[in-house]
């Protein structure tokens, strides 16, 4: 008997021109996958805060390897490592459907991708099925909650045997012509903080005030029982503004920063933190306007999951 999937309370979508996304949610290995597909021409860049990152192409987004920074797409999925092995189905499809860039008469695809450990909720390993399923329903709807790449997330695991299922979200900010979005899969080790400093994610931290008070005392690290580690956030800013690839490293950074004030703590040197940015290039804007928005966009997009 096929597995039912409980359909989303929730739906973002994406408006910015140039990007679409799809994605599968395994309900039998309790994880998934989430492929942002991005036209081409279009620049690219990243940012890693992470210690401990499970990622694909990365390389290819430095300033000092390449001097087109297109992309065909940004992977974001469960599983690890071994999630990161579904990009030969995503290649596959792409070879045989897209057709923007050729080398020798082939079609190189060029996707960066990152995962998230979500074994301990199921340590089987997922096969290209995943993205083949994926790649049959391309749109600019997105599931917010625990779908697709955010299937098996979880948060604040302080305690041993505690967490609380997380998530994906997204949100989008416009001014003008200009748009800006966040995608992120949260899968951190603490908690998430509204704007108000109210701990959203219920552990024994009850908001920002208490948090600095136990931190001032120094007795922060005996609520602490759980394994600090395996646990990452990732995401991706996508925009339609002008910016070459140091922006848009710069940008990805700005994003990391809304999501290190939502989440606490956050980049510990075992987590695999890692954020992409990818624009579509139609509107020129001041740099330092679309580093903001992302911020507040990241912001948002952690909330996005549980309010």
């Amino acid at each position: 008997m096929e597995a039912r999937i409980k359909l989303p309370s929730k739906i973002s979508s994406i408006t910015v021109d140039g990007f679409s996304i799809c994605g599968y949610t395994d309900t039998e290995m309790n994880s998934g996958m989430t492929l942002l597909l991005c036209k081409r021409p279009n620049t690219a860049g990243i940012f890693k805060s992470g210690g401990a990152l499970a990622t694909h192409e990365t390389d290819l987004l430095k300033s000092t390897h390449r001097s087109d920074y297109s992309i065909d797409g940004i992977f974001l999925t469960g599983k690890s490592v071994f999630g990161l092995g579904i990009i030969s189905g995503i290649y596959e499809w792409m070879k045989n459907n897209m057709k923007e860039l050729k080398f020798d008469d082939n079609y190189i695809p060029i996707v960066p991708g990152a995962a998230i450990y979500d074994l301990s909720e199921n340590d089987q390993i997922p096969g290209t099925s995943w993205a083949i399923n994926a790649l049959k329903s391309i749109g600019n709807d997105i599931p917010i909650g625990p779908y697709w790449g955010g299937t098996g997330a979880t948060v604040s695991k302080y305690k041993e045997d505690r967490k609380i299922k997380s998530g994906q979200g997204y949100y989008e900010i416009s001014r003008g012509n200009i748009k800006v979005g966040v995608f992120v899969i949260l899968n951190s080790f603490g908690d998430v903080y509204n704007f108000d400093g109210k701990n959203i994610t219920g552990s024994e931290l009850k908001s920002l005030k208490e948090l600095s008070y136990r931190m001032d005392n120094g007795n922060i690290w005996q609520i602490f029982t759980g394994k600090l580690g395996f646990n990452t956030t990732i995401g991706a800013v996508i925009t339609n503004a002008i910016i070459s690839n140091s922006e848009a490293n710069y940008i990805a950074e700005s994003a990391n920063f809304g999501f290190a004030s939502r989440i606490w703590p956050y980049s510990t040197s075992l987590d695999g933190d890692t954020v992409f940015c990818a624009s579509s290039n139609k509107y020129g804007e001041p740099v330092y306007t679309i580093a903001e928005m992302a911020r507040m966009a990241a912001e948002i997009s952690v909330l996005s999951i549980f309010e």
